[in-house]
This record gives C-alpha cells, sequence and structure tokens, in this order.
C-alpha cells in the first residue's frame, strides 16, 4: 500500500450509503417493490470495510494507544444511537410484547449490547416452517452491527500486519475473501443457512471487500486510470447492485456465490470515485448526501417501527408504509442531531468513553433483561388480571400440528416413525388406512380422527415438513434446501408404509408445489394412477381457505390492547377454490379416487372466518391448529358430506 495522501470525506460514499439504507428500507416496508433490496445492507459492510481500512491506514497504527484510539472513535460512532434504540424497543416492548416474545426481546437486547446480536440469532431464531413472523421480532436487524463490531475486533490487528509487509497486502486479502465464500457456500450446501447468514467467517468477504477496494485504489493502476475509466468502472458496479436487488428474493441461498455480484458492484462504485466523474457528481447531489448522514440511524429506527406495525397486525400497506418512512426519517434526523452529532466529537478518553458509551448502558440493558427473564416476562404493573393464564389459553388452542405426539411430522422421516404406535390414530381394527401428505395433511389429524372415531376406524398419519406425497421426484418440488431430506422420506413411506395399507389419504400445499413447479399435477395424477394400479383407495383431500392477515395470537394481545379480532377477516377463498378445481381435475382423470374439502365448514354461507363461536380454527395464515381441526370434526360428524371418507 503505497501512503498517497487521501481525503477521508467523500461526498459519493454518502451518496452509496443512501441508496443502501433505502434499498433496505423499501424493501422491509414491502418486499414486492424491490425483491432483492436486502443487499443494501451487503452495500453498506462493503462501505464500512472500505471506510475503516481508509482510516486505519491514514492515520496509521504504530502503538497501543493508535490501537485505543480507533476504538474510542468506533464506540462513539456506533454505541449512543445503538443503545438508545435498543433501550427504546425494550421499553416499548414493556407495553406491547406478550411475556414469551418480550423475554426473547430482552436476549436479543443483551446480545446486541455485548456485540453478538448475530450470534443469538443464528442459534435462536426459529425459521422452521411454522415459525412466528420474523418481521415481527423488534431487533433482528441489529445481527448486522455483531458482524461489524466483531470485524473491527480483528481487523486493525491485520491491517497492521499487512501495513509492515505491504505486498502481501492484496494477495491476504484475496484469500480471506475466496475462504469467506467458501464457508459461506459450504454452510448454505449443509443446511445451515442461519451461520451462513449471520455469521462473521460468511460475511467477512464483503467487509474485506471494502478493504481490497481501498487497497486498489492506492495502486498506480487506479491512480493513472481516467475518469472515463472509472465511470466505466461505476455504472457497472451499480448494475450489478440493481441487478442483485432486482433478481435476488428472500428464498434465494445468500449470501456465497449469490453474494458477489453485488459485493463487486460496491467496491467498483467505490473505486470508482476516486476522480470526479458523472456517477460521483449525482451520488453527491445535496438530497443523497443527507439521508447517506442519517442512514445509520434510518438503519436503526425502520425495522422496530416496522416490526411493531406488523405485530399489532396493522398492514404495512401504501398509507401505513409511508407513515412508517416519515417517521423512520424524522427518528432518524432527532437521532443524528441529538445523540450521533454529539457523541461522535466528543473529546474524552478511551476509559471514560468505554465506561459511558458501553459498560454502563450495556449494564443496565443486561440487569433489564435478566429481571423481565426472570419474571416470565410479565411485568406487573402493565398487566391485566390473569394476564398469564389466559395468555397460556390461546397458546393451547392454537398449538401447532407437530407439538402432539400423535401428529407425525418431521423434515426428514426415520424408519423409527414409520412404526410410531403413537402416531395411530381411532381404535379400530385392522389397521388399513395412511394418512400420508405435509404439514397440510397434519392439520387435518383432528377432523379426520373425528370422523375415524364415528366410523370404528383408526389410521396411522406421517408426513414430511415442506415435501409433498409423491411416488417419484418429490424432492424436485420441495425446497432446494430441503430437496434431499424430502426425497429421503417420501422414498420411506413409497418403500416401507405404503404396500400395508388399503386405503391412502393425501394432502398437501399443492399451490406452494405447483408455483414451484408447473409439473406437479402431472406428477400428482401419476402418483394417484400408481396408488390405482396398485389397488389401493385414494382419497385426495383439498387445500383450507387461507387468511394472509390471520395473527394467532390475537386474542391473547387484545388481552391489553384495542384490537378486534373477530373484524372481518380477508380470505383468499377465490385461490383456494381455483387450485382446489385443479386438484378435482386431476382426481376426475383417474377412476375411484375420492376428493373432499372442508371449506364448506371454515366458511358456513359461503362466510369465512378462522374463528368459530369465539374460538380461533388456524394456528397460522394456512394451517389449522388441531383444536381447531377437532372443532371442525365435531360439525364435520354432524354432515352428510363425509359420511363415505372412511
Amino acid at each position: 500500500m503505497a501512503k498517497n495522501q487521501t481525503h477521508l470525506f467523500r461526498a459519493d460514499i454518502e451518496g452509496l450509503r443512501a441508496i443502501a439504507v433505502l434499498l433496505v428500507v423499501i424493501f422491509h416496508i414491502n418486499a414486492a417493490l424491490i425483491p432483492g433490496g436486502f443487499v443494501g445492507v451487503d452495500v453498506f459492510f462493503v462501505i464500512s470495510g472500505y471506510v475503516i481500512t481508509q482510516r486505519i491506514y491514514t492515520g496509521s497504527l504504530k502503538s497501543p494507544g493508535d490501537f485505543l484510539e480507533f476504538y474510542r472513535r468506533r464506540l462513539r460512532r456506533i454505541a449512543p444511537a445503538m443503545f438508545l434504540v435498543t433501550v427504546t424497543t425494550l421499553i416499548v416492548g414493556a407495553f406491547v410484547l406478550l411475556p414469551d416474545d418480550l423475554v426473547a426481546l430482552s436476549h436479543s437486547a443483551i446480545a446486541t449490547a455485548f456485540s453478538a446480536a448475530n450470534v443469538y440469532f443464528s442459534l435462536f431464531l426459529d425459521t422452521s416452517y411454522f415459525a412466528a413472523d420474523s418481521r415481527t421480532v423488534p431487533l433482528l436487524h441489529m445481527w448486522s452491527l455483531g458482524v461489524e463490531e466483531q470485524f473491527y475486533l480483528i481487523w486493525p490487528f491485520l491491517i497492521f500486519l499487512l501495513l509492515t509487509r505491504p505486498r502481501w497486502a492484496i494477495p491476504s486479502l484475496v484469500a480471506i475473501i475466496v475462504v469467506s465464500i467458501a464457508c459461506g457456500e459450504f454452510w448454505l450446501r449443509t443446511s445451515n443457512f442461519g451461520l451462513a447468514y449471520y455469521m462473521l467467517p460468511s460475511r467477512a468477504f464483503q467487509l474485506c471487500a471494502g478493504g481490497l477496494a481501498f487497497s486498489l485504489s492506492q495502486s498506480k493502476l487506479v491512480q493513472a486510470s481516467s475518469p472515463k475509466t472509472l465511470l466505466a468502472a461505476g455504472l457497472a458496479g451499480l448494475a450489478a447492485i440493481a441487478g442483485s436487488a432486482i433478481s435476488l428474493t428472500e428464498t434465494t441461498p445468500f449470501p456465497g456465490i449469490n453474494a458477489v455480484p453485488v459485493t463487486a458492484g460496491a467496491m467498483a462504485l467505490l473505486v470508482s470515485g476516486l476522480k470526479p466523474q458523472y456517477l460521483a457528481s449525482a451520488l453527491s447531489i445535496w438530497p443523497a448526501r443527507q439521508i447517506g448522514k442519517v442512514s445509520y440511524s434510518m438503519y436503526l429506527w425502520h425495522w422496530p417501527l416496522l416490526a411493531y406495525m406488523r405485530y399489532l397486525d396493522i398492514e404495512v400497506n401504501l398509507m401505513w408504509g409511508t407513515v412508517a418512512f416519515a417517521a423512520t426519517l424524522i427518528l432518524s434526523i432527532c437521532s443524528f442531531l441529538l445523540v450521533e452529532e454529539p457523541f461522535r466529537h466528543s473529546r474524552q478518553s478511551f476509559s471514560r468513553i468505554f465506561i459511558r458509551m458501553g459498560v454502563i448502558p450495556a449494564t443496565l440493558v443486561l440487569i433489564a433483561g435478566i429481571s423481565i427473564t426472570t419474571a416470565g416476562g410479565i411485568i406487573p404493573l402493565l398487566a391485566p388480571p390473569n394476564f398469564q393464564e389466559n395468555v397460556a389459553l390461546v397458546q393451547e388452542q392454537t398449538k401447532q400440528a407437530p407439538r402432539y405426539p400423535y401428529v407425525c411430522q418431521a423434515p426428514r422421516l426415520s424408519e423409527k416413525q414409520t412404526k410410531n404406535p403413537k402416531c395411530v390414530i381411532g381404535s379400530g381394527d385392522p389397521l388399513r388406512t395412511l394418512v400420508w401428505g405435509d404439514s397440510n395433511a397434519s392439520h387435518y389429524i383432528g377432523i379426520l380422527g373425528a370422523l375415524a372415531e364415528v366410523r370404528g376406524v383408526s389410521f396411522r398419519n406421517i408426513a414430511h415438513s415442506s415435501c409433498p406425497p409423491l411416488l417419484q421426484s418429490a424432492g424436485m418440488f420441495s425446497p432446494e434446501r430441503r430437496a434431499r431430506d424430502c426425497q429421503h422420506s417420501s422414498d420411506l413411506v413409497a418403500d416401507t408404509l405404503l404396500p400395508n395399507y388399503d386405503h391412502i389419504i393425501i394432502s398437501a400445499a399443492y399451490s406452494d408445489y405447483l408455483a414451484r413447479n408447473a409439473g406437479f399435477l402431472t406428477e400428482l395424477a401419476s402418483t394417484i394412477k400408481n396408488l390405482r394400479k396398485a389397488g389401493k383407495r385414494v382419497t385426495v383431500l383439498g387445500q383450507v381457505v387461507a387468511f394472509p392477515d390471520y395473527d394467532r395470537l390475537c386474542a391473547a394481545k387484545a388481552l391489553r390492547l384495542p384490537i378486534d379480532c373477530l373484524a372481518k377477516q380477508p380470505d383468499r377463498s377465490a385461490e383456494t377454490a381455483s387450485i382446489n378445481a385443479s386438484i378435482k381435475q386431476v382426481v376426475s382423470g383417474v377412476q375411484g379416487v375420492e376428493y373432499y374439502d372442508f371449506n364448506n365448514l371454515i366458511c358456513p354461507d359461503g362466510k369465512c372466518s378462522p374463528y368459530q363461536s369465539g374460538s380461533p380454527l388456524y394456528y397460522n395464515p394456512t394451517h389449522l391448529s388441531v383444536q381447531g381441526s377437532w372443532i371442525l370434526g365435531s360439525a364435520a360428524v354432524n354432515s352428510s358430506r363425509y359420511t363415505n371418507l372412511f
């Protein structure tokens, strides 16, 4: 690294920060607008790597005092606003969140205070199929600060070593980048998606890429490049960022290889701004610079605002999305002027700043978190009478199917599960019926159990999560990360269970598989035909009506918040009717196959509701709860429509 004079402030970098934060905020308000807007975080990482490397390089590191000065600057830059948002979020959570959610928030607040939010969420954030919506986790966005703060602990020492051997700089950074990308790919391919997304080893390459961009900017080749050449590089970088933001989605395996284009694009933009040219001027316009200045506060404030809105069942539509954006902007400006700026220019020593901006607020958050956890998330002054008992009742009413011992569902089935006696419902003998499918088969256990009991028969249930009941090629229709487990589970059922049963009842989230692969209906028809050829009686169950805004814990939240859970819930009955019509058509093409659905029980007189007589029927927008399934089972027994199902 040749020590050419470098200006610490670049207006175009503020503009790039504006692009990054707007990508993230707009994506979180409405992912449909920018499907891959989450890459704004990746742009932030590259910018951080560049700016930090620049500051370390120009400030030089020659003594322990130089290292302390670096950390003093980082503390006063990051900590005040972070603790303000963390504490504010925790206080609001005490008034809004249910006990379990408040305990989880307190844990994430402690992790945030000690620079380990990414570690916490990689280990404890529930991302299973039945997990609560992660968009309602108020401090989830703090994972990126955890990555950066951990990076800051390592990076100055690495740069110190590289400054002593300048020739090693670029090769060393390239090596770290390659290893980091490989680490991310390994975790993705071994289904460790949380580790890949949240942890430093798989994200380090983006921060190092920023350092590499600075190193390249100091090279003779880049220094000698014309403004036109740099403009072309910048435009290519902007195109790479835009392409990633448009083409990637939340289901794309990330980071790994898929994060390379946006990372390279951010590098190119940073290098291109070294000399005046049109793109650097465009990024330096006043509005972009102002948004860039408050981008850190915008990032901190926008997520808790949106999380609490969604937690309170406020639909983030055009109006509320605009309100959220405006509120974020106002809070960000206030935070920037009243907190960021005063603390950023503090002249206090490292020890004073470390205690005032690090130790004291972290200790207060720790004490608050431990107190909340010890109290089980119940704050007596804020809880109505019998709050804990009533919340527990609602949770029991809406418990998901796999939590019941007699509902046998797993991401990867084992031979032991295919023989589990607890998976048999009813007391009839002999056992000749098998209910097979995914979670959409599991949630029918109550309805089928009630009908089987009346008929004096029994059935075994087996389900593989996010995996269709197909005899062949099941893995083709499963999410990529579950394809192997899906195919294994499907083959196990086909080889071990199907030969032993005469009546096969199948159900699945047909719409999901059809959306993933247009050949699903053909494969389903093939499975049904092959089962019939094998002499099986086949019954196909349709999908239930979906309620996109349904919140299973709404009744618990309504114990102390002004929420009307029984207000008309928008449903997707038209979409459900369409997919069920397609399934009926498949069934009608095979002689002797029966079709049933239970939507007439959910939509009596054509009026659909996820509640019946005030009791919730659903676990989430697309799945019945087990208790809800048993409630519908009682109604099914009294209906003449299902007399011949068993």
